[in-house]
């Protein structure tokens, strides 16, 4: 339960008019104290069929917690990377969620990227301890595990290709750098069983299983998100780079090699592009099966939000009855897996967001249509982010004071509120 007080003895109205040289604002808002989700209160199925037919008990019971908040009147708020990266480096905690509202998300999203070294580092010091990248990672899961939140992983997979053209190192292969929006190579069919591309490809899977068996022998649950946005062009694993039969062997292939190595933390996560969903069958087009998802996602940003622009009662609503339907004929769980700001070409804009309360107005749409939760993308830096942070202890972005709003919110669900999900049997 956050108890934190905010106010400062200042009255709301004036200190939230408060700015620093900078634009940004003073915290005013009062962080109000929120209460865990209770178990009794939801529809807990009896039973689950989850793609891994050996799941582990706590992944299972996980999968039966997100189908009783898929539609509770209450949605599980995700920030990516939200507790190794940050904005607000000059306040001492690893969250710039936590230093806004004094909680950690329901939901903490990560990479692969950090598994090669891109959105992760290790010191001197951990380098000289045997330390590697996927241990280092592992503790960062295990750590938002402990706090009460669900982790999550995506994977911006390098190109293959590039991959295999580099020196080995240490006779291992190179996954360093950022390609997975080179998109020549014929990387997907390649990467196939009998294809030259497949043992670079296995390698990388086996990194990926690294950093997951800490995972597992921590008994932490993993939500894994592999190819996201497979109907637009933008990845390798794309529209254009590959046939829909191709994308679902793929997915499938990937499914079954975590299974084969002894991995059973995992459920799985299929999440096109929204954008290119106008009905069930463009979601369908490259579904894997039933035998390999357990939830039902999508991603989908709002472009230069204007207050009403009809953009979440429109074309954000009109996706959200697609997956909605889809995860209930399909007895899956429903989640908006990547949302939120884009202004222009980037993220968030530093100022003059025109539609402060975003959160709170996607929220609102998003739990009417039986989602379970959604996620927000990474916070880098003052020029790259996807949700409001602190610059010091007094200000942050313009939005903090809505963002404080939308925690207070009781549709809302932050770590702390989250029930022990392990419970359920």
């Amino acid at each position: 339960m956050v108890t934190t007080d905010t106010g400062v003895g200042m009255p709301c109205a004036a200190a939230a008019q408060q700015t620093n040289k900078d634009g940004y604002v003073a915290k005013a808002t009062p962080v109000q104290p929120q209460t865990k989700v209770d178990l009794a209160k939801l529809t807990i199925p009896q039973s689950v069929s989850t793609a891994d037919p050996q799941a582990m008990p706590k992944t299972v019971a996980l999968y039966k917690y997100l189908k009783g908040m898929a539609g509770s009147g209450q949605i599980l708020y995700g920030h990516q990377n939200d507790m190794h990266r940050k904005v607000g480096k000059a306040l001492p905690s690893c969250s710039d969620t936590y230093d806004v509202v004094g909680d950690y998300p329901a939901v903490v999203g990560m990479d692969g990227l950090a598994l090669t070294g891109n959105e992760l580092e290790l010191a001197p010091a951990e380098k000289a301890a045997g330390m590697t990248l996927a241990d280092k990672l592992a503790k960062v899961a295990i750590n938002a595990d402990r706090h009460g939140a669900i982790v999550t992983m995506s994977c911006h997979m390098p190109n293959f290709d590039k991959v295999s053209r580099r020196a080995k190192i240490d006779g291992k292969y190179d996954y360093t750098g950022y390609s997975p929006n080179v998109t020549d190579g014929n990387v997907v069919s390649r990467i196939m069983p009998g294809g030259d591309l497949n043992a670079v490809y296995n390698g990388y899977l086996d990194m990926v299983a690294d950093f997951d068996r800490q995972l597992q022998a921590a008994d932490v649950p993993l939500l894994f998100r592999p190819f996201h946005e497979n109907n637009g062009g933008w990845f390798w694993w794309g529209a254009g780079h590959c046939t829909p039969q191709e994308f679902c062997q793929l997915f499938r292939y990937t499914v079954t090699y975590f299974q084969q190595k002894g991995l059973h933390n995992m459920l799985y996560v299929y999440s096109p592009g929204g954008g290119d969903i106008k009905s069930e069958g463009d979601y369908q087009l490259t579904y894997p099966g039933n035998s390999y998802v357990d939830i039902a996602g999508f991603d989908m940003y709002h472009r230069d939000p204007e207050k009403d622009d009809g953009f979440l009662q429109g074309d954000f609503t009109d996706v959200l009855n697609i997956v909605e339907k889809f995860a209930k004929t399909h007895d899956k769980v429903g989640a908006a897996t990547e949302v939120g700001i884009l202004e222009g070409n980037s993220a968030m804009a530093k100022k003059h967001n025109h539609d402060k309360d975003w959160f709170r107005e996607a929220m609102g749409i998003m739990d009417k249509h039986h989602m379970a939760y959604f996620m927000t993308w990474s916070n880098f830096d003052e020029t790259n982010f996807d949700q409001p942070y602190m610059i010091d202890a007094t200000y942050g972005h313009e939005m903090i004071n809505n963002f404080i709003d939308f925690y207070n919110a009781p549709e809302s669900i932050f770590a702390s509120q989250n029930a022990d999900y392990s419970t359920l049997k």
